[in-house]
């Protein structure tokens, strides 16, 4: 489930929330929960804009497996690994999931067919439909299965796994993947030896999460997901690699921080107790009223309006007045609801004021606006009796408005200009009903409806979240919601729902799926779709409407199809339900959660459905069951910090220290957004960067802790202080043969032969003294010591810009300025012509960037340095355009200079010649050329030639030595291991060829 823009805003106003995944650097997790959706979709449709992409299962499946991989890798969950697929969801989840399929088929349509028009030839090959990722698909069916292979297969090989419980809720399970989580969480807390400081993760793409993880309420919560980047271009291939993905740990623990904080000036205005977990309640109850998957938002209450900013401020104001909080552990408290909404619906009238204006104008423009009223007035008086008198009044003096009239002098004593507004107001809410709902009387009734509809909505996705599933059937029966003002008098309603049962996953996919994804469903369901005698076709349509209803992406639109009717869709299923083959009676189904666990005294083989890709294991030690689907690092090692020397400081040390405090607390304001305040104490502190295995004694091995080289201060103040950290032993290895067991690939780090490859061999006999036996493949490497010694004869000469300008007979300002960047301004210096600007300059060098132009430019400590190439390139611009240099050489303090000053004549155009400078450097060769980093050593071409061409020698010269041995064999000591062997963590599945020449060195 998501709410659109809820993330982007969440990650602005707490710019702390989250952290990059950096290895080595992120807690300990007990539990990883995946939300599979986002993976699958990831995966199988990274780029829906590309029509000519096309992959294979295959191909899916294999990404599918890395990308758990890295995952796992990525969190190391000690206890248990959690994998949720989406089941058959809530109705009230379906009619969202219909309307996104519906449009994603007629956007792909369009697409295709705008890309045959341009001429374009397709792959004949079928394009992946995503709206196969639905439950009771073969595809789903077929990615269960691979699922279950991969969970087997890395629990039995891999020892990162072994002592870990894989859950596999797969798409038989009814439930959506985020909330059969929740459900498992829920559930672990009721067990009697639950652990109250569980570590969970969840990983997800939906921004709704961080709500669902509050209602856990658990203080040790976060959520792991991909950087998203905010204002990218709209066709931007997504990273679909996880190597090349930068993700991001959002922990919840400080967003209740961040929650307390934003609500504590209610502490002292409340009469009752203040309750940080109340107040998350209220929060996450708050959140539902800007919408989501199951109820459309309320009017022109967008997150992109800062709607979420008037809902707490709301929230504050009336908090006090109540006597209790909103949100009772996923209960409303409906008088008090109904107390906020009364406040909140201030809006509603604030809102329309701002238009009003606009409104009238209009109004005076294209006519009367009410056309509809009178027949509108008319046939609710027949339905509300006891409102005639006024919406005779309210017409009579919108009548005089229509006719051209304003408000006698009169009325506007009497108030009426007030009542004028009201009325008004009720007709710019009359008209959306009628609008957006097609309704012809907007009756008291009705709105006492809607009403109600949207409070039981409320009701709904609150049990949803803390409970479960209330009602399966229920769903809320409109595309639009109220206005808030016309929620009211809610606090009697009585809300009772019916539990009812899930869809099968068949019934579903009728429901969901639009007749173009026809083929996903059983032969004997796909005429229900299509055929005119089907007595469901209606639910099917060809082209539909949408509306944006005040969004701004396309995405975003509220999709105009028909609610399908639970008992038409039922019956018409009805008489094809005997003719389904067996195998898709298999697929419509629902089963229970399967738990895997390692076992090593089981030991039987398992078969591979796709044996060319995945291989057969042969020794499988897993054992699995069905459950019922239950619906920062210490600064120190040691208990106290190392003794400290207090001394006065110099007068060097003194600066030294007012300098840092300075740059630590202008990163904290400008790039946190935190105030630190004055600080008195800096810790200077070097971060833990991994651990590393140091062999012991007879064959044992122990990790030590690694630490960065370099020193980072922080103030006292931001220091979390008295954090217990958890220090696994889960995965460890505690023998060199578990550290290196036969056919483990490792790499020499050390000399001989670094960065060799090798395999690990029996080594039984010598494995108790320390040592392990290798056969190591040795590359052939080329001779470079002579290169290196004579590399001087290759190097770019570079010389001081003194000694360029004395060859070029300028001046060495000159050189300096046009190396780098020069401005040139419409109109003159007097007479400016806009803010629009061309750089004529060279573009060589970039101070603050602190980059340089490999070739061309290097920065030393002291100054910059031109080679050669530079005094071609500057020359050819002196003798094309020396007016500039003129110019320029006359106002050396101006920083803009202008056409008109430049070619002053009345026949010279500048326009034209700047266009002609930028034109001229755009096609010189230097253009092309990246800039690199000053602090980087870059080899210039010559010599990377050279060393490409020492390359093909031995390359050539290593195919006649084929028939010699391929391999060194050696036996490591225990001191050479530490720092020689790098063992390289098998993962599966991969197949990789080796390509290099088996030479002998």
């Amino acid at each position: 489930m998501g709410v659109p823009k809820f993330y982007r805003w969440i990650s602005e106003r707490y710019p702390c929330l989250s952290e990059v995944v950096k290895e080595h650097q992120i807690p300990e997790f007990d539990n990883l929960y995946l939300d599979m959706n986002g993976i699958i979709h990831q995966c199988s449709h990274p780029n829906d804009e590309d029509v000519h992409f096309r992959i294979s299962e295959e191909k899916i499946f294999a990404d599918i497996f890395h990308y758990l991989e890295v995952l796992f890798r990525i969190i190391k969950p000690r206890k248990v690994f959690f994998m949720a697929v989406d089941g058959v969801a809530p109705r009230a989840k379906m009619n969202q999931q219909r309307g996104r399929r519906f449009r994603s088929a007629k956007e792909a349509e369009d697409k295709i067919k705008k890309a045959l028009e341009k001429g374009e030839v397709l792959p004949s090959e079928a394009r992946f439909d995503s709206n196969c990722i639905t439950p009771g698909t073969d595809f789903m069916a077929r990615l269960q299965e691979q699922l279950k292979y991969f969970v087997n297969s890395k629990l039995s090989t891999d020892n990162a796994w072994k002592g870990v419980n894989v859950y596999l809720s797969g798409h038989e399970t009814p439930g959506e993947g985020e909330h059969k989580i929740m459900e498992f969480i829920r559930w672990e807390n009721t067990k009697p030896d639950h652990d109250p400081n569980t570590r969970h993760c969840l990983y997800g793409l939906d921004a709704d999460l961080m709500m669902l993880g509050l209602t856990s309420h658990e203080p040790h919560f976060s959520l792991l997901r991909e950087e998203v980047r905010f204002g990218g271009k709209k066709n931007q291939k997504r990273i679909t690699a996880p190597e090349e993905t930068t993700f991001h740990l959002l922990h919840l623990s400080l967003f209740r921080e961040y929650i307390d904080y934003e609500f504590s000036e209610v502490k002292n205005k409340i009469s009752f107790e203040y309750d940080l977990e109340r107040i998350i309640d209220d929060w996450i109850l708050m959140g539902f009223l800007v919408g989501n998957d199951f109820i459309p938002h309320l009017p022109h209450l967008h997150i992109n309006h800062d709607a979420l900013p008037l809902l707490y401020r709301t929230y504050i104001s009336v908090l006090p007045t109540l006597g209790g909080y909103l949100n009772e552990n996923g209960h409303l408290n409906l008088g008090n609801f109904e107390k906020y909404l009364e406040k909140l619906s201030e809006f509603d009238r604030e809102h329309f004021n701002e238009v009003f204006v606009d409104l009238k104008w209009f109004e005076s423009k294209v006519g009367n606006k009410y056309l509809n009223e009178a027949a509108g007035l008319a046939a609710e008086e027949a339905h509300c009796k006891d409102s005639r008198k006024k919406d005779l009044k309210d017409s009579l003096r919108l009548a005089a408005l229509d006719e051209g009239r304003g408000p006698s002098r009169g009325f506007e004593e009497d108030g009426e200009e007030e009542d004028m507004f009201e009325a008004e107001f009720r007709q710019y809410k009359r008209t959306y009903y009628m609008t957006k709902m097609g309704v012809e009387v907007v009756s008291d009734e009705f709105l006492a409806n809607q009403a109600l509809c949207y409070v039981e909505g409320i009701q709904w996705i609150l049990h949803y979240y803390y409970h479960g599933v209330q009602s399966w059937s229920w769903y809320y029966p409109h595309h639009y919601a109220p206005f808030l003002s016309d929620v009211r008098n809610i606090a009697h309603l009585k809300l009772t729902f019916d539990m009812g049962k899930p869809f099968m996953p068949f019934q579903q996919l009728l429901g969901v799926l639009p007749s173009a994804s026809k083929d996903l469903l059983p032969q004997s369901y796909r005429h229900l779709m299509t055929s005119e005698s089907s007595s469901i076709i209606e639910y099917y349509p060809l082209d539909f409407k949408t509306d944006l209803n005040g969004k701004q992406q396309e995405w975003e639109a509220v999709v105009l199809i028909p609610f399908i009717d639970e008992r038409c869709l039922l019956a018409a299923m009805e008489p094809y339900n005997d003719h389904m083959t067996k195998a898709e009676k298999a697929r419509n189904r629902h089963t229970q959660c399967a738990v895997y666990s390692y076992h090593a005294e089981l030991d039987y083989p398992s078969t591979s459905t796709l044996p060319d890709l995945f291989p057969n294991i042969m020794h499988c030690h897993v054992r699995f069951f069905l459950e019922e689907p239950a619906g920062m690092q210490k600064l120190y090692d040691g208990d106290s910090p190392p003794p400290t020397k207090v001394t006065y400081l110099s007068d060097k040390e003194q600066k030294d220290w007012v300098k840092d405090v300075q740059g630590i607390t202008e990163h904290f304001g400008k790039r946190k957004g935190i105030t630190v305040n004055e600080t008195a104490v800096v810790l200077y502190t070097q971060l833990l960067t991994g651990r590393k295995y140091v062999p012991g004694q007879s064959g044992q091995v122990h990790l030590e802790k690694q630490w960065s080289k370099q020193i980072l201060p922080f103030p006292y103040q931001t220091i979390v202080k008295d954090i217990k950290a958890f220090d696994s032993s889960s995965t460890r290895f505690k023998t060199l043969e578990e550290l290196f067991p036969p056919t483990t690939t490792v790499f020499m780090v050390g000399n001989p032969y670094y960065g060799a490859m090798g395999e690990v061999q029996e080594s039984s006999d010598v494995i108790k003294e320390g040592r392990v036996r290798v056969v190591f493949t040795v590359p052939c490497e080329p001779p470079m010591e002579s290169l290196i010694q004579n590399q001087h004869k290759y190097c770019v000469k570079y010389s001081p810009g003194y000694v360029l300008a004395s060859r070029l007979g300028i001046t060495g300002y000159l050189v300096s300025r046009f190396s780098g960047s020069i401005f040139v301004g419409r109109g003159s210096k007097k007479n400016p012509h806009g803010e629009q600007k061309a750089n004529v300059g060279l573009n060589l060098k970039f101070n603050k960037k602190n980059e340089e132009v490999p070739g061309y430019t290097k920065r030393t400590e002291k100054e910059w340095l031109y080679s050669v190439a530079v005094e071609d390139l500057m020359a050819e611009y002196l003798d094309r355009f020396s007016e500039v240099f003129d110019l320029v050489s006359r106002n050396s303090h101006d920083d803009v200079f202008y056409e008109d000053d430049i070619w002053p004549g009345v026949d010279q155009n500048g326009a034209e010649r700047v266009k002609e400078i930028t034109s001229w450097l755009k096609t010189h060769p230097v253009a092309d050329i990246a800039r690199a980093s000053c602090d980087l050593q870059i080899l210039d071409t010559a010599i990377v030639e050279q060393i490409e061409e020492e390359v093909a020698k031995v390359t050539r010269g290593c195919q006649s030595f084929i028939g010699l041995p391929s391999a060194l064999s050696s036996i490591f000591s225990v001191n050479h291991l530490s720092s020689c062997l790098h063992s390289c963590c098998q993962t599966y599945p991969r197949k990789t060829d080796y390509a290099t020449d088996p030479c002998l060195r």
